[in-house]
């Protein structure tokens, strides 16, 4: 009889365990010459006082390699600061209108019905058919 499959999985399992594993080889490879030293050894470029920077001042001199992090912030908060157009939010994003607004439904209008899916053109056709009817029709009032 053959050895049931959670048996035999485990047995392998625990020799797997006591197996040695070759320890990995040193990496011997020479670092690449071409590679940029780590930022704390960069030379600090030249660079304007953030006070005076304004609209028009060129902010690449901040970006560059060797610039500390938090003074390439201060530079682009100032950027942002001094462009109102940077600031203002884009106008044409469609993720900035306001979508529970009574008034979307009005301009949105979709196939799609609730307990229907979504309708043919003809059956859209009807449903506009339909609503044009109503609309035309006079009103009848309730008997109470």
């Amino acid at each position: 009889m053959t050895e049931p499959f959670l048996s035999r999985w485990s047995r392998k399992k625990q020799a797997a365990k006591t197996e040695e594993t070759p320890a990995p080889a040193p990496d011997a490879t020479p670092p690449d010459p071409e590679e940029p030293p780590p930022p704390s050894e960069l030379p600090v470029p030249e660079l304007p006082a953030i006070e005076s920077l304004d609209a028009s001042s060129d902010y690449s001199a901040f970006l560059k390699q060797g610039v500390p992090p938090d003074l390439r912030q201060q530079a682009l908060q100032r950027l942002w600061a001094s462009d109102p157009g940077l600031m203002a939010p884009e106008v044409m994003d469609l993720h900035m209108g306001d979508y529970t607004s009574p008034v979307v439904a009005e301009v949105v209008k979709t196939a799609w019905r609730l307990g229907k899916g979504v309708l043919d053109a003809a059956e859209l056709a009807e449903e506009e058919k339909q609503a044009a009817q109503a609309a035309t029709a006079p009103q009848q009032p309730d008997d109470v």
